[in-house]
């Protein structure tokens, strides 16, 4: 399991246009990894930042705890707030302090 207390910005921007494959009981649900952001701030123990994930239109979640695996980076459990929706996607976001 991905250790999310060293992961840093530059782990996940070498992820993006990757999937991130959500653990469920039913069918696989993917999210693509749209961008890694950070937001840099003094005297913090490592860089904040933001990661945003796109998934289908239709894709509904409510905030919480998802598991999520990548090729790449392996399996994680991160708290995904969904922050956007329209005919086109739906948007989530994590923010890493």
């Amino acid at each position: 399991m991905l250790d999310l207390a060293k992961v840093r910005c530059a782990d996940f921007a070498a992820c993006v246009n990757q999937d991130f494959e959500i653990a469920t009981k039913g069918a696989a649900l993917v999210l693509q990894l749209f961008e890694a952001r950070s937001r840099p701030a003094p005297d913090a123990g490592r860089d904040p930042f933001t990661v945003t994930f796109r998934g289908p239109a239709p894709m509904r979640l409510p905030q919480g705890i998802y598991r999520l695996s990548n090729a790449q980076m392996g399996e994680m459990e991160i708290f995904l707030v969904q922050i956007a929706a329209d005919q086109d996607s739906s948007t989530f976001e994590v923010v890493f302090n």
